[in-house]
């Protein structure tokens, strides 16, 4: 069973993910961006754009979900709280020798690289003509009226295009397929809420009354078609307004190119490497994997919570499933360049590169490839990944403290926890978290914070700046293996007061 792998451009490339990068990328030695400290304690910091991202990416708790002073300094001791725990859990405890953990943070760091790949090497690359520029201004104040249908099946996927090669009409096709009456129309502007690939197709470039857009991913296996019946156009007023449609403006133009050269890069990286699996092995594990990858979301979280922190499953398959797959670790799953991949080298680059579905919703009888197709963008990455090495990626500042972030989270929750079980409060936390933040965690951390007294430093002035916004996000990144973030807000501390450490100079 061969299969060419595809340079296939992933979701790596989302505004979301862009703008992460993007957003830390001033300066003009790229690889190592200045950034504002805005906490030192001991050899860990806090920057300004990792406050910001932590108080905004993710729900904060309701006695730290305001905008104001008070409000912020919880969130600041709370940060630093998780740095002060990270310190006192240490680099060597039964957490950082857990092989899994280990891996985790590595597939952590390498996800960072690959992003900060697309964004240095081709989208701050991109030099965009301003006639490409003001054309795209033009487009973004468009509102386009359209008529549409969507389909969700992939049999009515190949009719609908068998009907477009035949040249069916817009309308004729839409009953073809089950619809009834005329299709349903709207109207789409550039700022509307809408899927990226849609809006992609209608303000990339101009388009004609009568076109017909698509077949569209709008969503894994959810597909769009357009008919555009008109526009009109509508001016950018007040000087905001045409700044930032400005701004859209380039970063459109700018996406777009570094997304082709993007291409051209994998496509050479990939050229003449296949993937050949084998068999029978393929299909055991498809049998084995579908019903985990089937499951609801939340039985996801479950059985990875599971799996990562050694608790015991809740879903009997899961000891099966790990059951068999141990008794396969030795046959060959596949082959590419050469190198023969076990199942049991497989299941560890899981841990590291959890598989994406371009597919989320899916019948079983699509499990097998989409398996299929999911190992090969895998496989994909890690080539992908290997030439972000070769560039010394694994050493640029943002993505060392992108990893250290998740690191020092995850060993502030050991640390917590291990606390909380030596005072024999880790149940009553459960049930009553804030009673025992009051009266346990918060003297916790007033003995941290003078135990680290003279190492812990707040750039003050830097702080006074900082603007929050009340607004509950939950940010996640489509189409990759980790897709959450920023790690949840800890849950530490309910202490307002900076009256510890010592003022650092905003130019440290």
């Amino acid at each position: 069973m061969k299969f060419k792998i595809r340079s296939v451009l992933s979701c790596l490339v989302a505004g979301s993910v862009l703008a992460f990068f993007v957003m830390l990328s001033c300066g003009k030695r790229l690889e190592q961006p200045r950034e504002t400290i805005l906490a030192r304690i001991g050899p860990k910091d806090i920057s300004v754009n990792e406050f910001i991202r932590r108080a905004e990416y993710t729900i904060r708790p309701k006695y730290c979900r305001g905008q104001n002073y008070i409000h912020k300094k919880i969130i600041l001791n709370s940060l630093i709280a998780e740095k002060l725990l990270a310190l006192e859990a240490g680099d060597r405890n039964p957490l950082t020798e857990n092989r899994n953990f280990r891996d985790y943070l590595r597939g952590r760091q390498e996800q960072a690289m690959r992003q900060w790949l697309y964004a240095h090497d081709f989208y701050e690359k991109v030099r965009p003509d301003s006639a490409e520029i003001r054309q795209a201004y033009e487009l973004l104040g468009r509102k386009y009226r359209v008529a549409y249908f969507t389909v969700k099946d992939t049999a009515r996927l190949h009719l609908l295009q068998t009907m477009q090669k035949e040249g069916r009409q817009f309308g004729e096709i839409y009953r073809r397929l089950g619809g009834k009456g005329e299709p349903p129309a709207r109207e789409i502007r550039w700022t509307d809420p809408e899927n990226e690939a849609v809006l992609d197709s209608l303000f990339g470039h101009p388009r004609k009354a009568g076109e017909v857009i698509g077949p569209i991913e709008a969503a894994p296996g959810a597909f769009v078609v357009l008919k555009v019946a008109g526009w009109t156009s509508e001016i950018a007023v007040g000087e905001k307004a045409v700044e930032q449609r400005w701004k859209d403006a380039v970063e459109k133009v700018k996406n777009r190119h570094a997304g082709q050269a993007f291409r051209r890069f994998v496509a050479k990286i990939m050229h003449g490497k296949t993937l050949k699996f084998n068999p029978d092995t393929f299909y055991r594990l498809a049998r084995l994997f579908q019903p985990v990858y089937l499951k609801s979301d939340r039985e996801k979280k479950e059985a990875f919570n599971a799996r990562f922190w050694g608790k015991p499953g809740e879903f009997p398959r899961h000891d099966s499933i790990q059951k068999e797959i141990a008794k396969m670790r030795r046959l060959p799953f596949f082959e590419v360049d050469g190198k023969v991949w076990t199942v049991g080298d497989f299941e560890r680059e899981l841990i590291r590169h959890p598989l994406v579905f371009r597919k989320r919703r899916m019948r079983p009888a699509e499990f097998p490839e989409q398996f299929r197709l999911a190992v090969v963008d895998m496989v994909r990455d890690r080539y992908i990944t290997q030439e972000a090495y070769r560039r010394g990626y694994d050493r640029v500042s943002v993505v060392r403290r992108n990893v250290e972030m998740w690191r020092d989270n995850l060993l502030a929750l050991y640390q917590r926890d291990r606390y909380l079980e030596s005072v024999g409060k880790k149940e009553a936390f459960a049930k009553e978290p804030m009673r025992v933040l009051r009266e346990v965690l918060n003297p916790y951390v007033r003995s941290l914070q003078k135990k680290y007294e003279r190492e812990i430093g707040i750039n003050t002035d830097a702080f006074e700046k900082i603007k929050l916004t009340r607004i509950d996000m939950f940010v996640l990144q489509q189409g990759v293996p980790f897709p959450i973030v920023v790690p949840a807000f800890p849950v530490i501390t309910t202490y307002s007061r900076l009256d510890y450490g010592h003022k650092m100079k905003s130019s440290s």
